[in-house]
């Protein structure tokens, strides 16, 4: 019922499902929605009895499902040999074998569906192990010959596999001990080492949350990073046996904020590693043993002076670094910084560029065989080799070429990725108790309409309806899809709804984008006539003629609301090249900025300043500190907006500057007075109002909560939409991209922030008619309760925690 007042009426009851995508017919007699994989009808005048309507469709399948695909590139891994004389690498979930040359036919070694990675070379080459999800599980798996005529493994065309583990909790990182006698693993973040055929299972280091170890040469020692709650991780040495009471392990960092890839050097006498400080990621190198005096004996190679070894660190120039490799002989170390591959002196006094193009090197190798020889894997999957005394950068680059046919089953690999799906939820959701849905069933219940949804789109709706299932944020399957050709650009102007003549009425030109040009003299008023020699009507769809024009230009004929005279020209054509959405909407978003900060300055008087903070990302708040210092830091107040702000994690950066109090003063002989020496210490110590919306999205979710926790003011707005957990993302065997939310967000009073939104202090719901005629009620009701507050000084009164219903 639309009348006025009308409450809403409840007309169906499905239990073990959702109401999605309601349509209601013409007439309105009757409703047709899907549920589930079926889609119902419902009369509006009988709605006691939806009925599912039976659709029978013979069809072919639209494109062949079986195709033939040759890989020139797309390699997920690349493991080498200890003698660097082959390479075994891993292509859409399947492991193959190759001379490091390049030279002759790639041998593949597994042929399943699933997705087998991971791979290890044992010490002497005569057996692999690896990963693979195939029994439904991710298990550790042994390779070795079964070729009666080339019984060794390096040139053996037939292969056998034997599973060696069958745990319920997955591994990762597995690695042959240097003696090549025990396998050693990570499961769920802890440390296991086992015999090879699986027997003797050990848990090494029984603290879980290490992410990556490393192994000396000799065999001894084991340096691994481990993080912890905060997500500061240290580096750890132990023996390899296992730590002990006499022997624990040593915490070689001691710098807790982030320290990971670890590498030795082949003498055993340096580490090189990765470490955040001052909030960038550098390169750093870690001496083993202590200075020798002069004419005193060294320690035996591989030995370690712990005593305050983790003062005796270096630091390696101070370009942003992600990954690092230290020679063999520990006197250089390769690194990718940005997406380029680096090469460095330990003590940082060279630094080479070695490529470009944006390689994206990954899984960095230096050569043991060649020490001037450094392999690694580009952003394209290909496997690629560089010199370390290149004095250009680019101009040595190489590559390791593979090329390789592989058939692909539509049903098998969209089967696989469902269960790539689902088993990683299983793994890794941050809770156990998956938001009360029973995932086993919800498997049972999804997995047979695999089979019927062979294309992409309907494939990925069906995942989809699986996600939803645990009713949680921050997931999704993003598939490879060809990219749309056409795309419908616009002209960077907004015209007058209410117009009913023919053409379109210019209201706005949108400044800096495609109409704003100077010499075209677009005005509101004027009308745009033609396009193209089009003459526009209601029967002409606009986008139609601009569709595919981005790199185009377009001729408008453009003139005033009368009729064409040819002696005064009240009408003439403008050419402009119009702009793709993605380019106009920073355009309008900035036009949006400028009105609020408009409002807020005449509503106020200019005595309250406003800042939009657009992503809790390195951009915001770049935006925010910018916004502060130099439009509103002489202010007496300051309205925050984080409403449509999607998310990031910046929430701490963004509150340092926030609630401060002044401790001391700087005056200049002749100037002004300050707070602070260091213009970027400066902090916001007056009034502040923050204003949300159901669009606030995860971080800016935790900002507000912890702005609300903190007493720095009040909030204005809606309810956040209660979108809220740490996330991290992983490719499937297709290149697809999985999200995996791994980490829960709660409040100091336990309450889980996924599904529970932040509520208000004061509630303000939007109101279409607002809208329309250009009303901002939110940020109006802000700025009001700002200057009331400043009057009475009422400034950081935000009242109890008010905790919302889970959605769930």
């Amino acid at each position: 019922d639309f009348k006025a007042g009308a409450k809403p009426v409840k007309i169906t009851n499905h239990t073990s499902e959702g109401v999605r995508k309601a349509r209601i017919s013409a007439n309105g007699a009757a409703l047709v929605y899907e549920c589930g994989p079926d889609i119902y009808m419902i009369e509006t005048s009988n709605p006691s009895k939806p009925r599912k309507i039976t659709i029978k469709a013979l069809v072919d399948d639209k494109t062949n499902t079986d195709r033939l695909v040759t890989f020139t590139q797309n390699a997920s891994e690349f493991a080498i040999n200890k003698d660097e004389s082959l390479v075994i690498f891993g292509v859409h979930g399947d492991l193959y074998r190759m001379g490091i040359s390049g030279v002759g036919k790639a041998v593949r070694l597994t042929d399943t569906p699933a997705d087998d990675f991971g791979v290890a070379w044992a010490p002497d080459s005569s057996k692999a192990a690896f990963l693979s999800d195939r029994s439904g599980r991710i298990e550790v798996y042994l390779l070795e010959s079964e070729d009666v005529e080339h019984p060794k493994f390096t040139e053996a065309q037939k292969f056998k596999v034997k599973q060696i583990t069958n745990d319920e909790k997955p591994e990762s990182n597995l690695t042959f001990s240097p003696d090549g006698k025990k396998i050693y693993f990570l499961r769920v973040g802890k440390l296991w080492s086992m015999n090879l055929d699986g027997s003797e299972q050990k848990e090494v280091v029984s603290l879980s949350m290490i992410t990556e170890y490393s192994w000396s040469p000799d065999g001894k020692w084991i340096v691994y990073s481990r993080r912890d709650g905060s997500f500061a991780s240290e580096l750890f040495i132990i023996p390899a046996s296992g730590p002990t009471k006499e022997n624990p392990p040593k915490n070689i960092t001691r710098y807790a904020t982030s320290n990971y890839s670890p590498t030795w050097s082949t003498d055993g006498k340096r580490i090189a590693f990765v470490s955040e400080r001052r909030n960038t990621p550098g390169l750093f190198v870690m001496e083993m043993q202590k200075p020798v005096a002069n004419g005193k004996t060294n320690l035996d190679s591989g030995a370690i002076d712990f005593e305050e070894i983790h003062s005796r660190v270096s630091a390696v120039g101070s370009m942003n670094t992600t990954d690092a490799v230290i020679s063999p002989g520990g006197s250089k170390i390769a690194f990718r910084s940005g997406d380029e591959l680096w090469v460095a002196s330990v003590t940082g006094g060279l630094v080479t560029k070695l490529s470009t193009g944006a390689v994206k090197p990954q899984g960095i190798y230096w050569s043991k065989k060649s020490t001037d020889l450094i392999y690694f894997r580009d952003g394209n999957g290909s496997l690629r080799t560089a010199k370390a005394s290149s004095a250009i950068a680019g101009a040595d680059l190489g590559s390791v070429s593979f090329r390789i046919k592989m058939m692909i089953k539509a049903a098998e690999e969209n089967l696989e990725i469902f269960d790539q799906c689902w088993r990683l939820l299983a793994d890794y959701f941050y809770d156990a108790k998956f938001h009360g849905a029973d995932w086993n069933l919800v498997r049972q219940r999804y997995r047979p309409m695999v089979i019927h949804a062979p294309m992409k789109e309907d494939f990925q709706a069906l995942v989809f309806l699986m996600l939803g299932e645990l009713n949680a944020s921050h997931l999704g399957l993003q598939m490879i899809v060809n990219p749309l050709e056409e795309q419908t650009p616009e002209l960077g102007m907004l015209f007058d709804e209410t117009f009913k003549g023919k053409g379109l009425k210019i209201k706005e030109v949108i400044k800096r984008g495609p109409a704003d040009k100077r010499g075209l003299d677009l005005k509101p008023g004027e009308i745009i006539f033609a396009i193209n020699g089009v003459e526009l009507n209601p029967m002409v769809e606009v986008s139609q003629l601009l569709n595919g024009k981005n790199d185009e230009t377009v001729a408008l004929l453009v003139g005033v609301e009368i009729p064409p005279d040819p002696k005064t020209k009240n009408r003439r054509t403008v050419e402009i090249t119009p702009m793709l959405r993605e380019r106009i909407a920073p355009l309008l978003y900035e036009r949006w900025i400028h009105l609020n900060a408009q409002k807020v300055s005449e509503m106020s008087n200019g005595r309250v300043g406003y800042i939009h903070i657009p992503g809790m990302d390195d951009a915001g708040l770049d935006r925010f500190v910018r916004s502060l210092y130099s439009d509103n830091f002489d202010k007496e107040a300051l309205v925050l907006d984080v409403r449509f702000n999607g998310g990031g994690f910046t929430h701490d950066q963004v509150l340092n500057y926030l609630g401060a109090q002044d401790h001391t003063k700087f005056l200049h002989r002749e100037g002004d007075k300050g707070a602070v020496l260091r213009s970027y210490d400066r902090k916001w110590t007056k009034p502040v109002i923050l204003i949300i919306n159901n669009r606030s999205y995860s971080d800016a979710e935790i900002f507000p909560n912890a702005f609300k926790t903190l007493g720095l003011g009040k909030l204005v707005g809606q309810p956040t939409g209660g979108m809220v957990i740490g996330t991290g993302s992983t490719k499937l065997i297709d290149g697809s991209t999985f999200r995996i939310p791994r980490i829960g967000v709660y409040t100091n009073s336990g309450v889980d922030m996924d599904t529970v939104g932040v509520a208000p202090d004061i509630l303000v719901e939007p109101n279409p008619d607002d809208f329309k005629k250009g009303i901002d009620a939110q940020l109006q009701k802000a700025v009001e309760v700002i200057l009331k507050d400043m009057q009475s000084g009422d400034l950081k009164k935000t009242g109890k925690e008010k905790i919302l219903t889970p959605m769930r």
